[in-house]
This record gives structure tokens, C-alpha cells and sequence, in this order.
């Protein structure tokens, strides 16, 4: 496009008064005589390139990507503009999203409207964005307080902030490295865990659960089990009721094999061969599922210790099991919701 212009623009027969571009989209102001010479121009370039014009209407407006280009009394005046085919969908408030994300997506948009609309045309938008953010089941209080209470007080610089005094005697000591993690966004729950780490040098990132790729069906083929890496699986001996959870990112059939070579050469390395090789038992290879899938190895780790407490009858050694926080054991244990009823898990004094 850039070199487009280059060539088109001096063969015009007249000067264009400004001339905006974004990728393919141009705004630009010319006589209205020459509006059939630019594009005979524009589109002589080349016959695979071919340019459409779209005029000011009777308002003497005309759109440009998300603004309306308006030109009154002789003056440029920026509006905002929504498509008549714009769906006005945003963040729902009623979704599973942070408060935090919902209320940083209303100030953003006053914010775009701030910075694209003439003074005189803010407040009409303002109403407008309003509306819409009501469509999308926002309460008026958080609407009123986000889009007008601040509207007409003007931004205060923000102070610089101090440097952090070191203390008395110890001025070559380092701050302490903040650690970072992430959970799922669970309603009434998460925001309740990382108030437990307010205190902490810790910063807590929020994720959801619910994403868009869930409304909607695979249309690829599924992997096939064997081929499918980074997983958590389970496999039943053929002789007892014991199962074997073990983990591995390689492909599942790669695994497979390998235990089957440790069983032959009665390679003990793990849980399952010192268990079919002792006992004599045959492993049922074929019952091999896969219970998790997780590419990051501490995460897949901490699922397989999971699966493996879950289980009634593990092959696995305790020792697999050593590195499982408390808090998931005591999880693990707690009574279903039939047996809850009489559960207890108060003060022993009370």
C-alpha cells in the first residue's frame, strides 16, 4: 500500500488535504471533483487490486475503521462508530470472569471513547457505551460510579513512587524474589484464596475454566491413546485387583513398551515390574487408559500422586506418594457428601 501511494498520489491532478491509512482502509479529503480520477487512478496499479469508494452521507460523515469522520461548520470532528451488524457483545457480567476484568473492560472503553471523540461528542457516547454495557447485564451503580463520577474531575500525575530504604547496616541486601502462580477462577472461592496470600510476596494470576473452545465440538479426529503424550495413566493387573498410575511424556505406546522390556530383563526400576516379576503376575497392557494429561511435569507429577491415592489397591511404592502436600491428603480423605452428614471436623473439647 505504502508503495501504492508513492506512484498514484503525483499523478493525481490535484493536492489531497490529508490522507489516513490502516493497512488497505484509507480516509482522505479531496475536491469533490476528483473523487472518479483517484479511483480510475488507484485502480489502474493493478487489475488485481481494485479500490471502492464510500462517499459522506447527508450528515457529511463517513465511517473509518471504529470512528465516524464528521465535518462541521469546516471542522474535523471524530465520533464513535458502530457497525449496524455489531453484535455490542462484551464481557457479560454475570460470566465467571474477575470482577476486576469486568470493571477494567468498562473503564478501557471510556477510556477509547475518551481518546477517539471530540469533547463535544464524548457524553452522547459515554450514554451510548452505557446502554450497552447494561445490555450486558451490568448493574447501574457500578455503571454510574465507572463511566460518571470521575468524568469531570480532571487526572492528577501520579507521584513517582520511592525507592524501597534499605535498612540500617545493610545496604547491599537484595529485595526479596516475588513468586508468581496461577489458578482457576472459581466463583466465591478463588478470590478467597488469594486473600490468604495478601501478606505474602506472592502474586496470583487468575484463569478460566470456561473457555470458548469448550461450546464448541472437535472437528479434528481424536488421538489415538497410544500416540497420545504428557499423560497420567492406569493399568489393572490380570491376576488381582491392583492397578499401576504412572506418568510419562512420551508417547503412551513408547511407555508401554518400556515396561514390557523391564518385565522381560527384569529390570526392577519400578513398582510394576518388581510387582509382575515376584509375584508371577501378568500385567493386562491392554487395559492401559489415561486418566489425566498435563504438559508440565511438576503439575503431572502432583495429578499421577493423586490418582495413585485415589486408588484401593496400588502397585505404586508409598515412597511415590511422600511429596503430596497435606492438604491434598486430607482432600483426598474427606468424606463424600452421603457420609458428610455426620462428618465432624470441629474442636475435639467442643
Amino acid at each position: 500500500m505504502d508503495h501504492l501511494l508513492d506512484v498514484c498520489i503525483p499523478l493525481l491532478s490535484f493536492n489531497l488535504i490529508f490522507l489516513k491509512k490502516f493497512v488497505d482502509d484509507l480516509i482522505l479529503a479531496l475536491p469533490h471533483t476528483g473523487i472518479d480520477e483517484i479511483q480510475q487512478i488507484f485502480n489502474s496499479y493493478d487489475p488485481h487490486i481494485q479500490f471502492t469508494i464510500e462517499r459522506e452521507d447527508e450528515n457529511k460523515t463517513v465511517p473509518f475503521l471504529d470512528t465516524k469522520v464528521c465535518r462541521i461548520n469546516n471542522t474535523i470532528k471524530l465520533d464513535w462508530y458502530r457497525k449496524n451488524s455489531a453484535s455490542n457483545k462484551f464481557i457479560n457480567y454475570q460470566s465467571e470472569h474477575p470482577i476486576q476484568v469486568k470493571i477494567n473492560c468498562v473503564k478501557e472503553m471510556k477510556a477509547r471513547i475518551k481518546n477517539i471523540c471530540h469533547p463535544d461528542l464524548v457524553d452522547a457516547n459515554l450514554k451510548k457505551l452505557y446502554r450497552i454495557f447494561q445490555e450486558n447485564s451490568y448493574p447501574r451503580g457500578l455503571l454510574n460510579k465507572l463511566l460518571y463520577e470521575s468524568n469531570n474531575n480532571p487526572e492528577q500525575p501520579k507521584p513517582e513512587p520511592k525507592p524501597p530504604e534499605a535498612a540500617e547496616g545493610d545496604d547491599n541486601r537484595m529485595p526479596e524474589n516475588t513468586k508468581y502462580g496461577s489458578l482457576p477462577n472459581i466463583r466465591d472461592l478463588t478470590s478467597k484464596i488469594k486473600n490468604c496470600f495478601k501478606e505474602e510476596n506472592i502474586k496470583i494470576a487468575t484463569y478460566n475454566t470456561k473457555s470458548i473452545s469448550r461450546l464448541y465440538s472437535r472437528i479434528k479426529d481424536q488421538t489415538p491413546t497410544l500416540l497420545r503424550s504428557n499423560v497420567v495413566y492406569k493399568m489393572n493387573c490380570a491376576e488381582c485387583e491392583c492397578t499401576y498410575i504412572g506418568h510419562t511424556s512420551q508417547w503412551l505406546k513408547s511407555r508401554l513398551a518400556l515396561h514390557k522390556s523391564d518385565i522381560t530383563k527384569n529390570n526392577q526400576r519400578c513398582a510394576l515390574t518388581i510387582h509382575a516379576v515376584e509375584k508371577g503376575h501378568r500385567i493386562d497392557f491392554d487395559s492401559a487408559e489415561i486418566v489425566a494429561t498435563q504438559k508440565k511435569y511438576n503439575k503431572r507429577l502432583i495429578l499421577e500422586m493423586i490418582n495413585i491415592r485415589n486408588q484401593k489397591d496400588p502397585i505404586n511404592k508409598k515412597t511415590d506418594i511422600q511429596k503430596l502436600s497435606n492438604v491434598y491428603t486430607y482432600l483426598l480423605t474427606y468424606p463424600n457428601i452421603k457420609e458428610r452428614k455426620n462428618f465432624y471436623d470441629g474442636p475435639l473439647d467442643e
